[in-house]
């Protein structure tokens, strides 16, 4: 079935694609060999030059056990590509002269605060969009499963304390984001969403890319998540994330992405329709934030990496590429745009733990470039085959060390009670026979089994976060006044009331 269906997907080819000699030739088979390793339910993938279609298809399933096959006007989430869509809208006021990059945020939000007033009263729309704040990778429990407003997760950010010093450092973070698109709307008049959609989705003809999952119900070719659950994947549900939709809300296809591209590659013009000014498009596509790496013999062409402003940039093969990778909830995408060359790939999937994005953007950039290619899917699979089974050593040398035989210090009924945090909130443990139940904010929570002395396993509610460790520290007299959750992020601490 899914041959067939892979078969019957809409192919787009300019006449140079049918041609003798075509360099991408072969990225058909190829890409559909890939899905297939890579066991990813659905793919859509489209290739620019210029204003020019080179490849674009649809490959695999909306949903597994379901006949309907993906196309190139299949909508996928886009994730953290929404990044770089909130930084033009951005650059659109700049260009407009109602916003400054060195605006401070504070500027627009009176009463945006970080936990260092030092960089509350210095951060500015540069470094909110260049991920140089200092707060590094934490804070996404927030958002993610507490479901707080945008305004009560830019709250409660001041209650986290950085992780390294401002502006020294590139710290992936999602709420600044949030600032940046917050502080747009001030400045705009209107809603992040609405400034997105009129200035730039509609401009571009991009009709079906939406900022919200609740746009869904008008839609028919919608993908479907999948994701991995106890070892099997399957379909999961969308997750709505308008709460922090500046840094990673919009849905897209490949089709109208096709678009976004082409206005990157002519400079911030689409159709003859000047939107952006290159000068402005010039300081998005520069970096701000270093970010240091370590040799790799795969890519001994790359001699820099770096941030822009919702863009990653580096090299290859003595060309600039700046890219961006989205991820939600049984959804992945890439976006690829090397400007030398006025090339475009964006690459779309809805199945999550895969790395098929990268092995089809070198596989496509090689091919181009030098008219042939290693086969990035083996080397890329064999390492996430290789990693994936250390991870799995090391869990079960973790459970094998286990004290399983020593039970709790405390009866169940004394880990009871309400604990509280300025940032993560407040939650409750309860005792539900011989295991302890965890209720928090939002969709937070779940059950607890005891693991070794003061130390339970928790598996949440919300099948994507899996299990992970909870520890009670106990105060002289052996009474609970803390609990921490090993989070896989950041430690989620939490005082007793």
């Amino acid at each position: 079935m899914v041959r067939k269906l892979l078969a019957a997907s809409l192919l787009i080819a300019t006449p140079a694609v049918a041609q003798k000699g075509n360099p991408l030739a072969g990225l058909d088979a190829y890409t559909a060999k890939a899905v297939k390793e890579w066991n990813v339910p659905g793919l859509a993938i489209a290739v620019v030059k210029g204003d020019s279609t080179l490849f674009m298809k649809g490959y695999g399933l909306r949903e597994l056990g379901k006949p309907d096959p993906v196309t190139p006007n299949t909508l996928f989430s886009i994730g953290s590509n929404t990044k770089s869509f909130t930084a033009a809208a951005i650059g659109m006021l700049v260009d407009e002269g109602k916003m400054r990059w060195d605006d401070k945020v504070t500027r627009w939000l009176p009463g945006f605060q970080l936990y260092d007033p030092y960089v509350t009263r210095e951060i500015t729309m540069r470094d909110v969009l260049s991920h140089r704040s200092g707060l590094g990778r934490r804070g996404d429990m927030n958002w993610l499963l507490a479901g707080y407003s945008r305004a009560e997760t830019l709250r409660r950010i001041r209650f986290l304390p950085p992780s390294q010093a401002f502006r020294t450092e590139s710290g992936y973070q999602n709420t600044m984001f949030l600032a940046a698109g917050e502080a747009a709307a001030a400045a705009s008049g209107m809603s992040w969403d609405e400034l997105v959609t009129t200035r730039i989705l509609r401009p571009l003809g991009m009709t079906h890319t939406n900022t919200s999952t609740k746009a869904f119900a008008n839609e028919r070719d919608v993908a479907t998540p999948h994701g991995m659950r106890d070892g099997v994947l399957q379909p999961i549900p969308w997750r709505n994330i308008d709460n922090v939709g500046p840094a990673g809300s919009i849905n897209s296809s490949v089709a109208e992405m096709r678009n976004y591209l082409r206005f990157i590659n002519n400079g911030g013009t689409f159709e003859g329709k000047q939107l952006l000014k290159p000068a402005t498009l010039n300081v998005i596509h520069t970096i701000h934030t270093v970010s240091p790496f370590m040799p790799d013999t795969l890519f001994p062409s790359v001699h820099f990496r770096g941030y822009g402003l919702g863009w990653g940039l580096s090299d290859y093969r003595g060309r600039k590429v700046m890219q961006h990778s989205g991820g939600i909830d049984g959804n992945l995408s890439w976006m690829l745009v090397m400007p030398e060359e006025k090339l475009g790939i964006m690459i779309l999937t809805n199945g999550d733990n895969h790395m098929v994005g990268p092995s089809l953007l070198y596989y496509v950039m090689d091919n181009l470039l030098a008219g042939s290619s290693r086969d990035w899917s083996a080397l890329n699979l064999k390492r996430f085959q290789t990693q994936s089974a250390a991870a799995l050593a090391r869990e079960k040398d973790r459970d094998a060390k286990r004290n399983a035989e020593e039970g709790p210090s405390r009866p169940l009924s004394a880990y009871a009670g309400t604990f509280a945090d300025s940032l993560w909130g407040e939650i409750k443990v309860s005792v539900d026979g011989n295991r302890l139940l965890l209720d928090g904010p939002g969709i937070a929570g779940g059950s607890m089994e005891h693991w070794q002395y003061d130390t339970f396993r928790l598996t949440w509610k919300d099948a994507q976060f899996g299990k992970e460790d909870v520890i009670f520290e106990l105060d002289r007299d052996g009474n609970p006044t803390t609990v921490r959750i090993e989070n896989q992020q950041q430690p989620m601490i939490f005082k007793k009331r």
